[in-house]
């Protein structure tokens, strides 16, 4: 078990730790697994580009001792078949870049051109997609009825995020699907069980990807909480921001900026972390390189407008979060999380509460390589234990492109940590997985959906790739894939929950659609939502 506990309130990160946070991406990218690339190397490697001779598998031998003492105590060690070889030269310069601007001259540092060889022999000439074994599916047999939701737009949908709250709204009381849709900059909310077909847009804000419902000033009415990442694409910027959605009390909703000049805001939760009676605000920046980290907003009680202060208190430095649930794991009454922790890092680990919002590191699952893709999890029990375990997706293309290796599988929580990992299935590209019993025989099944370039879409659908998968679960506990109908991997969210109120699990998919430059006009035309409820 590993553990790390982090101390400092501030909110900045120390800058020599951050060149070091710098370096660490370089290690991430040479780093391997020293005993298995030298066993690989006394033969050819599957796919590899070529057959290797007696010089290359020595050259092999003696750089990788080099790599392993140059990169140190770093993370999980990519391995040489994670990228085609024609990718690896740019890895490689990337790598040793991102080296000399951290300004770090500690280190014994490996023949540039030698590095790239140790990984461009051992590499494929090309990945394997998409993967034979997940094409052409049956189709999914359920007992749901499916629908969609449009608007009239200017540009294409891009839905993030999809919650199942109770607004609390006289007008159209009961729960609803609250989503953030960075197309047009919408946090909106639908009745699946009403009659009422357009959304209600609750605010627009710029490029929001994630929403919670909490009272945050404790008058009686619900808020919404958003993360607004400001810049979707890859950056280091600073325009990031999360939001209050304050209640009015006549249904409508004031914005109020909690905290601003933030790198890629990725999550944020509602919750009395400190047990003080009032509500705080974990928030996860995914940030880029040099930037990102996880915090909480200490809530120290309202001022004399009513609204509450905050005072801001660093929980973890490192970027690449993706998500944090909220969780009681040990059953003590103090609320934890659990955050998946991508980029170079690629692992999920439970932060333990002391109650007074101090919180503990301890690793869930970490990722045997540092390219694993990341993309989401979900606290479910899979197993009808009584506990919860987490389903897992890999399958972040937007960098580096699908690989063979996404999947979505679920980890065991068996009260100890680390937890086991079971496969459920491949699927490349996968972004987020959702879990219930959607075929009513008593486990729990799995609805995943993926989200792929336009070019690579068309022609993974041509061959049979399924964008929206259904893993119906067996007695055995091993999962039978089939598809659901979708036309392309443009999918990013997807939520469960009994939406008409017949007790049977229902679920949604959001449409997104990656704009950079034009578009295709037809996308205006496609659906929000897509919506299956249970007949």
């Amino acid at each position: 078990m590993t553990s790390s506990t982090f101390q400092s309130n501030s909110p900045f990160y120390p800058s020599r730790a951050r060149w070091r946070r710098i370096s660490d991406l370089f290690c991430w990218i040479v780093l391997v697994g020293l005993n298995g690339c030298l066993n690989s190397a006394r033969q050819t490697p599957e796919g590899s580009a070529n057959r290797l001779k007696s010089d290359e598998i020595e050259l092999i031998q003696s750089v990788g001792p080099q790599v392993k003492a140059f990169c140190g105590d770093c993370h999980a060690m990519p391995r040489p078949t994670s990228s085609p070889v024609d990718e690896w030269e740019m890895e490689i310069i990337q790598g040793f870049d991102l080296y000399r601007q951290s300004g770090r001259t500690d280190l014994n540092v490996p023949e540039q051109l030698n590095v790239e060889r140790f990984f461009k022999l051992q590499a494929p000439a090309e990945l394997a997609l998409p993967v034979p074994s997940t094409l052409n599916y049956p189709p999914a047999e359920l007992p749901h009825q499916q629908s969609f939701v449009r608007q009239e737009r200017r540009r294409p949908p891009g839905v993030t995020h999809l919650g199942w709250y109770d607004l609390g709204l006289e007008s159209t009381p009961g729960n609803a699907i609250l989503y953030c849709d960075i197309g047009n900059g919408s946090v909106n909310a639908i009745w699946p069980n009403e009659s009422q077909t357009e959304p209600k847009r609750l605010a627009t804000l710029l490029q929001p990807v994630h929403l919670d419902v909490g009272d945050l000033d404790q008058d009686g009415n619900l808020d919404v909480l958003v993360a607004d990442i400001g810049e979707f694409n890859a950056a280091d910027s600073d325009l990031g921001r999360m939001v209050w959605l304050r209640a009015k009390g006549d249904e409508s909703f004031e914005t109020v900026v909690l905290a601003d000049n933030l790198s890629r805001p990725s999550d944020i939760r509602a919750a009395d972390f400190d047990g003080d009676g009032d509500t705080d605000v974990l928030c996860a920046t995914f940030g880029w390189r040099n930037s990102g980290e996880t915090f909480l907003l200490v809530n120290e009680g309202n001022g004399p407008d009513g609204k509450p202060t905050f005072r801001r208190k660093l929980l973890d430095p490192r970027h690449g979060t993706v998500h944090v649930p909220i969780v009681d794991f040990e059953g003590d009454g103090d609320l934890d999380f659990v955050a998946l922790i991508s980029q170079e890092h690629e692992r999920i680990e439970l932060f333990r509460n002391d109650g007074q919002g101090n919180f503990e590191s301890e690793l869930i699952w970490a990722a045997p390589d540092p390219a694993y893709g990341s993309s989401g999890i979900e606290l479910v029990d899979m197993d009808g234990d009584g506990d919860l375990d987490i389903l897992y997706t890999n399958g972040d293309s937007f960098d580096r492109g699908a690989k063979p290796y996404h999947s979505v599988q679920w980890l065991e929580n068996d009260g100890e940590l680390p937890m086991e990992r079971h496969q459920i299935g491949l699927m490349p590209g996968v972004l987020n997985a959702t879990a219930g019993d959607f075929d009513l025989d008593g486990d729990m099944d799995v609805i995943a959906v993926a989200l792929l370039a336009r070019d690579v879409s068309s022609k993974w659908v041509e061959q049979g790739s399924s964008p929206i998968v259904l893993f119906r679960q067996n007695s055995d506990g091993t999962f039978e894939p089939s598809r659901l109908p979708s036309r392309f991997h443009d999918h990013l969210s997807v939520i469960q929950a009994d939406f008409n109120q017949d007790g049977k699990p229902d679920f949604a998919t959001g449409s997104f659609f990656r704009v950079i430059g034009n578009y295709d006009p037809k996308e205006l035309e496609q659906p929000e939502l897509m919506i299956w409820k249970s007949e």
